[in-house]
């Protein structure tokens, strides 16, 4: 039987008036209510909103060195691993057989003092209290009673002190919700106006571990974000120096690898968002990173903590925060407060847990606004390239509106774009310079779904060896000495368009590698990058080279010719489809009429005729740049082609005027004389100049009669 007194309900109501926080509401109810119960030992449960978890507050007069002074001890565990599961569907004021917890207390974490008072003390059965406010439970009351009835009375005592102290419980989460709130937005909002301007890449992860330390102190920082759409990514850690600064420590990205691989290999883990690593395990992470390794061996670091977040927008966030083993943290997580952690192995506190939880979403916040900030500056340096590279076209194109010609031949080459161009597969133009190679890959691209996106051409034999793979590729601010800002390489420029590489037979080898790379892969680095940059670009190549040759001869890898040679077209030179000059010629004499404000001018009959025996070497811009000339020099309304053309076209000398091999080597031997005024040997001699013996040299002057003593007096 209870002695049933309000003024306890009285005082236990004053004194919790004003407390805020749940351990000392829990104190203060336990010396009010021992002054007028006389227990020694007494125990709050107090459940989470999802009735998932609770927080255990237990309070006793059982300290050895001085038993007036309670102990208090607390801890937190899943609902489903404590006895008290099933009186939450059904609460009431229960009598329940301590021998019915005492399994469930061996699985929780240990307090020694606690655990010897109970192994001393023959506690047989405990009170369970439900606390009720507003219809909702909070949690139970357990007191120690050693009879085995109770009045209903009782109950009704015992009720009303519950609910008075769940009233108070209320009270208190309210105003923790609130100040959790007060506390978070005060945290964002620092973090927005910290962070959201900053556009530095250094300066973003000084301030995020400045803000990540601020809240959570620590020796170690690792953060790890990745934007997958972008193939953007992020990872940078820090270590507290001497000094107690944080500095930048090199990771790689394997780093935080190595920790998420071991946390797969933990069943328990593997489905929670966070986990902490220290002893065997930590040594484990250690013996297979090196990283790591390096960190426990030169900064003490012991324990650590992996915290996750996974994002729609941003990807996934991993955050490692460490501490040594000499940590102060470590020695001291609870100061101030009066009920100590039971877990004493454990480095990071469950509120410290809870804040990176908070923080991630917000950094991730951050990150994805630093993301779109780069990637904007990304596709403004690309379309600031893409348009100064269409303007050099439109200055240095030879302004081919379309393919010229019907002749048979080159219909076989139309009849081969078409089939090519919307299959998006690699094509290799051969035919010899001045065919309009370049034309094909255009026409190509333009009958391609590639064509609303850039076409950027590359020449291959026009570019510094020193700068080609800079050009290709792309280089980072600093990887060499020149490189005072960032380059984005002509692939990425390319990326979803097509690449022209004109005279690819003249690329070095060690490019041809990196090239191979981007066939097979579709990825590839820039000079001094640390991230792999991918790419979707249509690669059509174009040699006067007989690549096939120059890979017998080692100067071009056989991988990359197949590669390559995927779909062959060859483009005729001009002497075999020479039906098609007549239009050729109308085409670029309309062109360069107009470009030079002149009439249109015809041609006569023995002039086409000439244009249509010649041989024709520099194919379709040999003769451009022959009717430009022409254009240029011609007054009247017929074109002038006789100057232009037996300056450019040699005519076939007649048989009549056909010198033999002998009337050439005289000739030559003469010239040879006439510039070494007659010294037949010797230093600057004729047969030095000619690179034969000086006896040789005489035997052929005599042959052919020359004296030295006429060369001289030729020259004079």
């Amino acid at each position: 039987m209870l002695k049933h007194d309000l003024s306890l309900i009285i005082s236990i109501n004053e004194a919790i008036a004003t407390i805020k926080e749940p351990y000392l509401l829990f104190r203060t109810i336990f010396e009010k209510m021992q002054l007028l119960l006389h227990f020694e030992i007494a125990a709050m449960v107090l459940l989470d909103k999802t009735k998932t978890n609770l927080e255990f507050f237990a309070a006793g007069n059982y300290g050895e060195d001085d038993p007036s002074t309670p102990v208090f001890s607390y801890y937190k565990l899943p609902l489903s691993a404590s006895p008290f599961e099933s009186f939450v569907e059904s609460p009431k004021v229960n009598l329940i057989d301590f021998s019915i917890i005492e399994p469930y207390r061996k699985k929780m974490p240990t307090h020694p003092v606690l655990d010897k008072y109970l192994e001393r003390t023959d506690i047989k059965s405990v009170i369970q209290i439900p606390m009720q406010s507003g219809g909702n439970l909070i949690g139970f009351l357990l007191l120690p009673i050693n009879e085995h009835e109770l009045t209903d009375e009782d109950k009704s005592f015992i009720l009303t002190v519950a609910n008075v102290i769940a009233s108070a419980v209320s009270n208190v989460r309210a105003f923790e919700e609130m100040k959790q709130h007060d506390e978070e937005m005060e945290m964002q909002l620092r973090l927005m106006n910290t962070l959201v301007t900053v556009k530095e890449r250094d300066i973003l992860i000084e301030r995020c571990a400045q803000e990540i330390n601020e809240l959570i102190p620590c020796d170690y920082i690792t953060l790890s974000a990745g934007h997958p759409d972008l193939n953007q990514f992020i990872t940078f850690n820090l270590i507290k120096g001497q000094d107690g600064k944080l500095k930048i420590f090199p990771v790689a990205r394997n780093a935080v690898l190595a920790v998420l691989t071991l946390r797969s290999g933990v069943p328990q883990m593997k489905e929670s968002n966070s986990m902490e690593i220290s002893g065997e395990l930590f040594d484990k992470l250690c013996s297979q990173s090196a990283h790591f390794m390096q960190v426990k061996e030169k900064h003490s670091i012991s324990t650590i903590l992996l915290i996750r977040y996974a994002s729609k927008k941003l990807g996934e966030l991993n955050l490692i925060l460490g501490r040594s083993s000499n940590s102060s943290f470590m020695k001291s997580r609870l100061e101030g407060k009066s009920i100590p952690v039971q877990n004493k192995n454990t480095a990071f506190m469950e509120n410290e847990v809870d804040a990176a939880m908070y923080i991630l979403p917000q950094l991730g916040l951050i990150l994805a606004n630093y993301f779109a900030y780069e990637q904007i500056n990304l596709l403004k340096d690309k379309l600031e390239q893409e348009k100064n590279y269409l303007l050099d076209e439109i200055n240095l194109t030879n302004n081919f509106q379309e393919i010229i010609g019907n002749s048979p031949a080159i219909q076989v080459v139309l009849n081969k774009v078409k089939q090519v161009a919307p299959i998006d597969a690699t094509v290799l133009i051969q035919g010899e310079t001045g065919t309009g190679k370049e034309l094909v890959a255009r026409a190509i691209h333009n009958l391609s779904e590639r064509k609303d996106n850039a076409f950027v051409k590359i020449n291959c034999a026009s570019l510094p060896v020193q700068l080609i793979e800079s050009e290709l590729f792309g280089h980072e601010k600093g990887s060499f000495t020149g490189a005072i800002e960032k380059r984005i390489g002509k692939f990425e420029l390319a990326d979803r368009g097509t690449i022209f590489l004109d005279e690819i037979g003249e690329l070095p080898l060690e490019i041809q590698s990196k090239l191979l790379r981007i066939l097979q892969e579709k990825e590839f680095e820039r000079i001094g990058g640390k991230s792999t940059i991918k790419v979707d670009v249509r690669i059509i190549a174009a040699t006067n080279r007989e690549l096939n040759k120059e890979v017998e001869k080692g100067r071009f890898r056989a991988d990359l010719f197949f590669r390559l040679n995927v779909f062959p077209i060859t483009v005729p030179p001009l002497r075999d489809r020479s039906e098609d000059i007549p239009l050729l010629l109308k085409f670029f004499i309309e062109k360069y009429s107009k470009k030079t404000g002149k009439e249109k001018k015809s041609v006569k009959k023995s002039d086409l005729d000439m244009l249509l025996d010649y041989d024709w070497p520099g194919n379709i811009r040999e003769l451009e740049h022959l009717i430009e000339r022409s254009i240029i020099i011609s007054d009247g309304t017929t074109l002038n082609l006789n100057d232009v053309i037996y300056s450019n076209l040699k005519p076939e000398e007649d048989i009549e005027s056909f010198k033999t091999l002998e009337e050439i080597e005289k000739e030559h031997i003469l010239r040879a004389l006439s510039i070494t005024n007659g010294k037949v040997t010797g230093e600057s001699s004729a047969s030095t100049l000619l690179g034969i013996n000086g006896k040789t040299l005489g035997s052929k002057m005599r042959k052919f009669g020359i004296k030295r003593d006429i060369v001289i007096r030729v020259q004079q």
